[in-house]
């Protein structure tokens, strides 16, 4: 543990791959991301109207009903399950095979978990992970206690490496040429699948707790094969359109979690797993202007087509919050709480942000989605 610490302090900040957050610690400026305002478990009371619905679970869905109301009209639709896992697991048995309800170690209530009987036999497994550092805190220091624990161990150099590349994106962190003003740091790292385990699984009260961490965007043909084979393809991806699938992916996480106002280029079908999510959508037009105007306040140039780490980093992202979940946000758009069995399709071109429901808890928060043509 100490010589990994140690990595840290070593390397240089020029290789680092990370987003520093330049705000005071006043409260308010404080980091949106950070500090859950934009991944709160509330959200605003102005309430925007739901989509169309379809009821059922993903297999129990006409291909005709679906194509003629959402796929060929390009207009969104929740399909709403019967709000229970198990009504998920015939589908995707991911569902039910990768979570379980577990004795909570801080209350009386059972918490939806990460299944380590089942998971931790891919534990070596490297995904890609996001989290927020806040500087003088034990956020740095409890990731890399859960990766020093993760069973890594055994793997020879594997801990050393991976610590190196955690420590290549977080040096910073340690107050090498930071203004004390800069105290939270967005970073993208990859590291094992014990790594999220861990994050979970921690009995000692008294070693620090990872407070942010999100399997983001990893593609489901980078996973082993059985866990590949736990997540197939709905019908509706297949059937809808010409049966090309751009791109899989799946997102799990500790609450907060957020996803600011993007579009994507392709048809998007995303389905929640455990936890809750809630999303607000705007018509192309309509997001097109809120990004316009969100460019102009900040004085930025970001691109409508490509989004990369500036979504999660600097003015844009708190500005581009406050104007899709603040009081003043825009009528004219939608919103839907998806819950375990839900789905919601987001035609291509569509603006949505999307944020976990079960802030506070350490309940898992996990879905998966399909881009498709």
């Amino acid at each position: 543990m100490e010589r990994a610490l140690g990595t840290l302090a070593r390397l240089p900040s020029t290789r680092l791959a990370c987003a520093r957050k330049a705000y005071s610690t006043t409260a308010r400026s404080r980091s949106a991301y950070a500090e859950g305002i934009a991944a709160t478990g509330k959200h605003n009371v102005r309430c925007l109207p739901p989509v169309q619905t379809l009821a059922g679970t993903l297999d129990q869905i006409s291909i005709e009903d679906f194509r003629s109301q959402a796929f060929v009209p390009e207009l969104p639709i929740h399909i709403i399950a019967a709000h229970a896992s198990a009504q998920v697991s015939p589908v995707l048995p991911a569902a039910s095979k990768w979570f379980k309800l577990q004795p909570s170690h801080t209350n009386s209530n059972a918490s939806m978990l990460p299944s380590r009987e089942y998971l931790s036999a891919f534990g070596t497994t490297t995904l890609p992970y996001e989290t927020t550092i806040e500087r003088n805190t034990d956020d740095l220091e409890a990731i890399c206690q859960a990766l020093s624990s993760g069973g890594q161990e055994e793997q020879g150099s594997s801990l050393e490496a991976f610590m190196y590349d955690f420590a290549e994106q977080t040096n910073q962190i340690q107050g090498q040429g930071i203004d004390a003003r800069h105290t939270f740091q967005f970073c993208r790292f990859n590291a094992p699948l014990n790594l999220f385990l861990e994050a979970f699984g921690s009995r000692n009260t008294e070693s620090p707790q990872i407070r942010s961490l999100y399997i983001a965007q990893a593609q489901i043909a980078d996973l082993p094969k059985q866990l590949q084979d736990d997540l197939p393809t709905p019908e509706l991806v297949k059937k809808a359109g010409r049966g090309d699938i751009y791109d899989t992916s799946i997102w799990m996480g500790i609450p907060p979690t957020y996803t600011p106002l993007h579009k994507d280029p392709n048809p998007n079908l995303f389905v929640q797993m455990a936890g809750r999510k809630i999303a607000r959508l705007y018509k192309p037009s309509i997001g097109s202007a809120i990004f316009r105007d969100v460019q102009t306040r900040i004085g930025g140039s970001s691109s409508y087509s490509f989004r990369g780490l500036e979504m999660m980093q600097g003015l844009e992202v708190e500005v581009l919050e406050e104007a899709v979940w603040g009081p003043s946000c825009s009528v004219d758009g939608y919103e839907v709480e998806v819950n375990p069995g839900d789905a919601l399709f987001i035609p291509k071109g569509w603006w949505h942000s999307i944020k976990s429901l079960n802030k506070g808890t350490r309940e898992v928060n996990a879905s998966v989605n399909w881009w498709f043509r």
